[in-house]
């Protein structure tokens, strides 16, 4: 016999099974939604994003409409088209409206003005470089005051005895006699310290900038130096400020033979300061005398040249005798001398460059005055040592 229902625990355990279904259903409910809003904000905020780029895309191609020059493009007609013109006619511009793309890129036609030319390097202007080093003049390789014998003095004024002397020895004729006299005679000579100076003014930025340019100004007024102390040496006239130079002292050529050559004369030179108990040691001629000189032929087309141009230190020579070339002299001038003995030349101060800001406003400009200057004096002692002439018969 089956045993009786008990329908009190039957109603009691279906009304919990219930509740724990409808538990169940709501969270899964509550989870659910917590998800569902998420996505949604998740959509809300993407939608945003997207109606924010747009917006810009749209404003952009709103700009470009209305900004775009127009340049050539080609049609059918042969007219020439805007670069707005072709944005619009573009297939993908609605795609571009409607947001499904974000970028729009138009290949455009004769864009360089109506020609494809070739680039070159007239259209790339390519940097030039700059080579730092300043080409001037070429400075001298040997001057006057090389042949000459320099000492340093610390006066302003140099005193010397130039001696002459007339009668000589003789043989006494018989024992008794009176014997031959000479007499010696001696005249007080002055050589003044004489100041030969050039300056320039500069800007100090550009000194300090630029090291090498300050180089080649100080090579420049140097050499502007030394060409005013090559004509002070040899042609100063002696009066106010300038010195009494050694061709203004010299005596002349006395020696000419008709029919001589340019070399003929200088050769003759060397011996006429010889015959004066002198030794020369030294020529100095202009460059076109020079040429004269080596360009010497004979009849029949040959150089006459037969001696060497060059000593072993690689200076000019001429007839043995070392050369100073220099445009002090004339075109046809020369003077051939024993330098060392019948003259002095006196540094009271050697040449030297100095920079200053010491000048009118200078200081305030930022301005400097670059100053070359040397002090000398000239002495010649004995002035029949040194000959002077010309090449060719006057």
């Amino acid at each position: 016999m089956n045993a009786p229902i008990n329908h009190t625990r039957l109603l009691t355990k279906s009304a919990g099974g219930q509740q724990d279904d409808d538990t169940t259903v709501a969270q899964a409910l509550t989870t659910f939604s917590k998800a569902a809003n998420s996505r949604i904000d998740e959509t809300v905020t993407t939608v945003a994003k997207l109606s924010d780029q747009v917006t810009e895309v749209k404003a952009q191609l709103t700009e470009l409409e209305q900004k775009a020059v127009r340049r050539p493009g080609p049609t059918e007609s042969g007219e020439t088209e805007s670069v707005g013109a072709l944005v619009l006619k573009d297939e993908n511009i609605a795609l571009l409206r409607s947001s499904s793309i974000k970028a729009l890129r138009i290949a455009v036609d004769g864009f360089a003005v109506g020609q494809k030319a070739a680039i070159t390097s007239a259209d790339t202007h390519v940097p030039a470089a700059r080579d730092p080093e300043i080409y001037g003049p070429m400075v001298r390789r040997m001057a006057v005051r090389d042949l000459l014998v320099t000492r340093p003095i610390q006066v302003a004024t140099i005193e010397y005895l130039r001696g002459t002397r007339t009668g000589g020895a003789a043989i006494q004729a018989a024992e008794g006699d009176q014997k031959s006299e000479m007499a010696l005679n001696f005249e007080l000579q002055n050589a003044v310290v004489r100041t030969i100076a050039v300056w320039i003014p500069a800007s100090r930025q550009v000194l300090d900038d630029m090291a090498m340019l300050k180089d080649y100004v100080d090579l420049e007024l140097l050499d502007a130096l030394q060409l005013t102390e090559d004509t002070q040496l040899l042609k100063g006239p002696g009066t106010g400020s300038t010195l009494n130079g050694l061709w203004t002292q010299a005596v002349a050529y006395n020696r000419r033979v008709t029919g001589d050559t340019p070399p003929d004369t200088l050769r003759r030179a060397i011996t006429q300061v010889q015959l004066a108990r002198g030794v020369a040691t030294g020529i100095v001629i202009n460059p076109i005398g020079l040429e004269l000189l080596e360009l010497d032929k004979d009849n029949e087309g040959r150089y006459m040249m037969a001696y060497t141009v060059t000593d072993d230190n690689g200076r000019t020579i001429s007839w043995r005798v070392p050369v100073v070339v220099t445009d002090a002299l004339g075109a046809d001038e020369f003077m051939v001398g024993d330098f060392s003995r019948a003259a002095r030349l006196y540094d009271r101060q050697q040449a030297l460059v100095e920079v200053s800001t010491q000048h009118a406003d200078f200081f305030t400009r930022n301005m400097v005055a670059i100053l070359a200057e040397e002090r000398l004096a000239l002495a010649v002692m004995r002035p029949d040592m040194l000959v002077k002439g010309t090449l060719t018969a006057p």
